[in-house]
């Protein structure tokens, strides 16, 4: 019987466990690139969401749009910027669930480094922009190639409500998709701009664009492997907990600022991403609770 096949929904006992980890064929890894990929990145990050905050001055664009900019970058420096942090130290302490956090952070910054890349002016933070997304990408490739994902199945199979998981994960999505096509649609069909551009001084939604074509394919997807019992539906599943958590703290602090800087800029948004964030912190729970305490993880 293959470790896959054995691990595949098990209860395990801790001795099954380290036994069918240490029958998973190993890769060779080169553990220092994610971790120097991601400190560097950290550094970018605190260094230019540091100016964005205490110096909004240095964008250019409409109030709303630069408003936005700022409440963005807060949780960067404030949230985001702590949980990579944090996810990093854990990972080093063998820690397993400290590269889901690690990831989920990642996930969060590089998505949020591509706003700051296309939506905003060009400013003095160009490059710094730059470097933010280069590194955020690179970090994530170089991590993700270092994960072993059946440490996660094994670690997980049996433990987690699968269904209520992947259910949460697919019904966001598909709530998201109809959202931002809501927007889309009918600005196609008439041959207009989308009404989410008005005050904004974009010319194109990079963030409608970025969800649609990797964010919610790729949330789907680990949905669907989490639900059909994957080793890396496990990593992705809790990858996107993370990420969408953040993001829905993230939303509801860039609406507030957006507000402050144009009173236009309405506040409806703000309790509904207050609410979704509370959600997010069962399925999120569910998913940490899932991880049985030891002193040191295997197979990180």
């Amino acid at each position: 019987m293959s470790a896959t096949t054995a691990i595949h929904d098990a209860d395990l006992t801790d001795q099954e466990i380290a036994r069918l980890l240490n029958s998973v064929p190993r890769t060779r890894r080169s553990r220092g690139t994610a971790f120097l990929f991601s400190s560097a990145l950290a550094a970018v990050t605190a260094v230019t969401t540091a100016i964005a905050v205490f110096f909004p001055g240095v964008f250019r664009d409409t109030a709303m749009t630069a408003g936005n900019a700022r409440g963005t970058a807060l949780v960067l420096l404030v949230i985001a910027l702590p949980a990579l942090l944090a996810g990093m130290t854990l990972a080093r302490h063998r820690v397993l669930w400290g590269r889901v956090l690690w990831l989920g952070a990642l996930a969060y910054i590089t998505y949020n480094a591509v706003f700051f890349a296309y939506a905003v002016h060009f400013n003095r933070l160009f490059l710094l922009n730059v470097a933010m997304l280069s590194l955020g990408v690179w970090s994530i490739v170089s991590l993700v190639r270092e994960i072993q994902p059946l440490s996660f199945q094994a670690r997980l199979a049996g433990r987690l409500p699968v269904g209520f998981i992947a259910g949460y994960l697919l019904i966001t999505t598909a709530l998201f998709t109809l959202l931002w096509l809501k927007d889309i649609l009918p600005a196609v069909i008439g041959g207009m701009a989308p009404v989410s551009l008005e005050r904004s001084g974009m010319v194109t939604n990079a963030i409608e664009m970025t969800d649609l074509a990797f964010g919610f394919p790729l949330t789907a997807l680990a949905a669907v492997w989490l639900w059909q019992r994957r080793a890396w539906g496990y990593v992705l599943a809790g990858v996107f907990l993370v990420y969408g958590l953040l993001e829905s703290i993230s939303v509801a602090t860039d609406q507030f600022f957006g507000h402050l800087s144009d009173p236009q800029q309405p506040l409806s948004a703000i309790p509904i991403f207050i609410v979704l964030a509370l959600i997010g912190l069962l399925p999120t729970a569910l998913y940490l609770r899932g991880f049985r305490r030891s002193t040191q993880e295997e197979g990180v």
